[in-house]
């Protein structure tokens, strides 16, 4: 490699070596958790945006006054349970125990809901009061999204995540044959309660929910940094590729 220019290389240089510097303390656990544990920045910051996001995914207040008007709704549907995509799961009989496994769990936590559920392999018969349904599922899901700190290793909380993900799956596969059948407006209450329910509980599991208000100065200034430490990677570059001879300069115009 032969240097042209030494200034802006030398430049380049330093940028390069102060940003890999950066980098090397961003990757060491010099950070700590909610509970203590050491973290390194990239954990750190995500946890903190996932605080904020948890904070702000908190429907349940529109989810409940959308349960409350349910009450007495009655439905009855048959819906089947997906197999595995052929490129997960190439073999036939395996993808379809794998679909009859499911259909007994969906099952099971729709009957935990109240409803009467008959299974015959991945076909599933529901019946049941949609109002008393997704009231059970709406409450199981406000108790796992509160779940925090050291509680997340409970078996009984474990046992309530799974009851979440096992009914937005079971919901899920009621909303088609329902649109179907012309029930849109049933499909649609499902719809709310699992996207803004039982989803955010699952996936909130264990995470404190913080303001943006109260997180204001932490939040612009790692928005600052990711900007800052962006541009100077790319001014790091710029400059070594100058000190070789490469450049970005409009060509003289041809006379």
């Amino acid at each position: 490699m032969i240097i042209v220019n030494k200034g802006p290389f030398a430049k380049g240089a330093f940028l390069m070596v102060t940003f890999l510097a950066v980098f090397f303390c961003i990757m060491s656990p010099l950070f700590k958790d909610q509970n203590g544990k050491p973290q390194n920045g990239l954990e750190f910051s995500d946890d903190f945006f996932n605080m904020l996001a948890k904070n702000s995914s908190d429907y349940f207040d529109q989810v409940k006054a959308t349960v409350a008007k349910q009450k007495g709704v009655q439905v009855a549907v048959t819906a089947t349970v997906a197999k595995p995509d052929p490129k997960d799961e190439p073999d036939p009989a395996k993808a379809q125990d794998k679909a009859n496994k499911d259909a007994q769990a969906y099952a099971k936590a729709l009957t935990a809901s109240g409803a009467q559920v008959e299974v015959k392999d991945n076909v599933m018969t529901i019946k049941g009061d949609l109002g008393a349904m997704t009231e059970f599922a709406t409450a199981k899901a406000m108790k796992v999204f509160a779940v925090v700190g050291t509680d997340v290793d409970k078996p009984e909380n474990l046992a309530d995540r799974k009851l979440c993900k096992d009914l937005w799956k079971g919901f899920g596969s009621m909303m088609k044959p329902l649109q179907k059948e012309g029930k849109v407006a049933e499909a649609k209450v499902l719809d709310t309660v699992m996207r803004k329910g039982l989803e955010p509980a699952y996936n909130f599991y264990g995470v404190p929910g913080e303001p943006v208000s109260k997180n204001l100065t932490l939040l612009i200034s790692l928005l600052a940094f990711y900007v800052v430490y962006t541009m100077w990677y790319g001014y790091s570059i710029f400059f070594m590729f100058e000190g070789v001879g490469m450049s970005m300069k409009k060509s003289k115009k041809k006379g």
